[in-house]
């Protein structure tokens, strides 16, 4: 039954997905439509829960507190294993993210009992189950949108517009959320257009240990980039064993074991370490974009997550504001779309997306992204809805590091290609490749005018908007010269211009910097710098040709309107200009 587009006594609720988000979605549905004087017949299929692995939980402060409220008691047993923090790992650097006392409960079993997962689903399972919810062991294949047609019988009517078909059976429902975390989901299958969060592939690994206990100091640690094909490797020290997980865009099992063999050489791990099970998994790699249909939401994992995430606030905060969305509009799209989505889930997506921008940029900052995440986490930033910051910490918040990563990892990049002393020199240098220029300038239209001038004379032209893009390509392919501009968005020009004159790769390659700084101070340094030549902003076309080609732009006819003009022509020399 139905009240307008809102949830009444008797609607019914089916729940896909019997994990820490559905378990959750179902405690707080019940809790909230209670308080409402709503009576909800809610049901969670919750077959296909099969983890070899039995990853552990880190609860902070803010799980504790969401725990407690959908009614879960938190068995003292809980906080005898607490992590002092989180340690960050890159080329020989460590830095240590310490935690609050009380702030990182560790909570896992295994191999004696259930891991810490398995536990924190069976509270909320149980608390659900206590305010009426029914849990159902079937799979469910889809979902379909059949409206009763006006004959049906009363009783059909009243069940609801929406089938979910599971293992060969077909139930009605009111409304409908998907709560089965990230990997392979239902897709169109649980509505047309729906678009859940992306994934990354990842590996997670049991360790064992030969004695009867490890002894590893309460420290969870990240690991960046141990291998090409892996961006971080977790490991979590339980009472009896280790947590590992390793996420990547092409991890396999193989970079797993391999990256745990460079732990145990590097001292992460105990020597004589047993791996007792081994799987393949997905993280959630940003937000979703299309997670609301009329009565169908999706929550948790399945709607956004990034891989940084450790601990169970983003889920649980989406838990809450998903039933509260649900039960004031579920049954109208746009009312959904901006209860649940534009208002409920609005800063946990701009996390997500923070949160996995920060996985590529950690990356590229190699041995300073131990650093880049000390700074980060005394950088003063508001809290949101639900409190939290990565790692499982307090701080830092996705935004600030993602503000902090993608600096570090451009002065890496930056200063990897001017430390050339450190550097060795292949042993094949490539050859340039004739008749190829590079543009390097941050204005589109200079960069199209320049591109177009060169083109003309019969050379091939690769132009880039900033000096990252250009530094990947020179690698690849020398060039005979580069077009350098000296205000660019990350490094001077001029500073560039030197570390690519004394590069072996890129030592041979001509560069002629342009400017709108027209100074004698400018023009000397750029030429000590190892520029050929020095032209000022707007460019001359005729005199770059001379001093690339040796050669004159072929003159305009009326014949050939899309001949280059020269730099006489005031319109034209517009476009060579400085922004």
């Amino acid at each position: 039954m139905t009240l307008g587009n809102r949830l009444a006594s008797g609607s019914r609720v089916a729940i896909v997905g019997g994990g820490i988000a559905g378990a959750g979605l179902a405690a707080s549905l019940l809790f909230n439509g209670r308080a409402r004087g709503l009576t909800l017949d809610v049901r969670v299929y919750a077959g296909g829960l099969s983890e070899r692995t039995s990853p552990p939980v880190v609860l902070t402060p803010e799980c504790r507190s969401r725990l407690a409220a959908l009614g879960c008691r938190i068995p003292p047993e809980w906080r005898t294993h607490e992590l002092r923090g989180v340690e960050i790992i890159a080329e020989g650097r460590r830095e240590l993210l310490p935690s609050s006392p009380g702030g990182m409960w560790l909570v896992d079993g295994w191999p004696s009992g259930e891991g810490g997962l398995a536990q924190v689903r069976g509270i909320l399972a149980n608390a659900a189950s206590a305010q009426g919810a029914r849990f159902v062991e079937r799979h469910v294949d889809r979902v379909e949108r059949q409206p009763p047609a006006p004959d049906a019988p009363v009783a059909v009517r009243g069940t609801g517009p929406m089938v979910v078909r599971a293992q060969g059976s077909g139930e009605r429902y009111h409304a409908v959320a998907l709560a089965c975390g990230a990997g392979p989901l239902l897709g169109d299958a649980f509505f047309p257009g729906f678009r859940p969060a992306p994934t990354m592939p990842a590996v997670q690994a049991r360790l064992r240990h030969a004695s009867s206990r490890l002894e590893i100091a309460p420290v969870a640690r990240l690991w960046v980039a141990p291998l090409p094909t892996v961006d971080g490797l977790f490991l979590l020290p339980g009472v009896d064993s280790v947590y590992a997980l390793a996420f990547g865009p092409a991890v396999t099992p193989a970079d797993l074991c391999q990256a745990l063999m460079m732990a145990a050489r590097d001292g992460l791990l105990s020597e004589g370490f047993e791996l007792a099970a081994l799987e393949t998994t997905r993280l959630p790699y940003g937000p979703g974009r299309t997670l609301v249909a009329p009565g169908q939401l999706a929550v948790g994992p399945a709607a956004f997550g990034h891989p940084l995430q450790l601990g169970l606030s983003e889920t649980l905060a989406s838990c809450s504001r998903a039933a509260v969305a649900l039960l004031d509009g579920g049954l109208d799209a746009p009312a959904l779309e901006r209860r649940y989505v534009r208002e409920g889930l609005c800063e946990l997506m701009e996390d997500a997306a923070a949160g996995a921008r920060s996985v590529a940029w950690m990356r590229r900052a190699g041995k300073r992204a131990p650093a880049a995440f000390l700074a980060a986490k005394g950088r003063r930033t508001s809290l949101g809805i639900y409190g939290g910051g990565v790692l499982g910490l307090s701080a830092p918040t996705p935004l600030a590091l993602l503000g902090a990563v993608r600096w570090a990892g451009l002065r890496e990049v930056v200063s990897a290609w001017l430390r050339t002393t450190v550097d060795p020199v292949p042993m094949a240098v490539p050859d340039l490749e004739p008749d190829l220029y590079y543009v390097v300038d941050d204005d589109p239209d200079a960069r199209e005018a320049l591109t177009a001038l060169l083109e003309s004379t019969g050379a091939k032209v690769v132009s880039f908007a900033d000096e990252l893009a250009l530094f990947c390509a020179v690698a690849r392919r020398p060039p005979t010269a580069i077009l350098l501009d000296v205000v660019l968005h990350w490094v001077d020009g001029l500073r560039l211009c030197e570390g690519l004159k004394q590069h072996p790769l890129t030592r041979g390659t001509r560069v002629v910097v342009m400017s709108g700084l027209n100074r004698p101070h400018v023009r000397q340094r750029a030429l000590d710098a190892g520029a050929e030549a020095f032209l000022p902003k707007p460019v001359d076309p005729e005199r770059l040709l001379r001093i690339l080609t040796g050669r004159m732009p072929a003159p305009s006819t009326p014949a050939d309107p899309t001949s280059p003009r020269l730099s006489g022509d005031a319109s034209t020399s517009d476009r060579y200009a400085a922004s």
